[in-house]
């Protein structure tokens, strides 16, 4: 998977990370939190990546049933 770039930018505190998805290019931003540690960031990022491998971003889907079902 190639078509994702990963940022890492000043967030809130109870933000660890989002994705923001780019239909017209089929390409995805991961934003990560730059005030997290390395292991929170790790795990945000490899959180974001199973919502792209789930292709929730096309789903039309409650958030947060999405986010209850990729916890799993």
């Amino acid at each position: 998977m190639d078509n994702f770039m990963v940022v890492y930018q000043n967030l809130p505190e109870k933000v660890n990370a989002f994705t923001m998805y780019h239909a017209g290019d089929d390409f995805y931003t991961i934003i990560l939190n730059s005030r997290v540690s390395y292991d929170c960031a790790k795990r945000a990022f490899k959180h974001e990546l199973k919502h792209i491998q789930n292709n929730d971003f096309i789903k039309f889907k409650n958030v947060g049933r999405i986010e209850e079902l990729t916890h799993v």
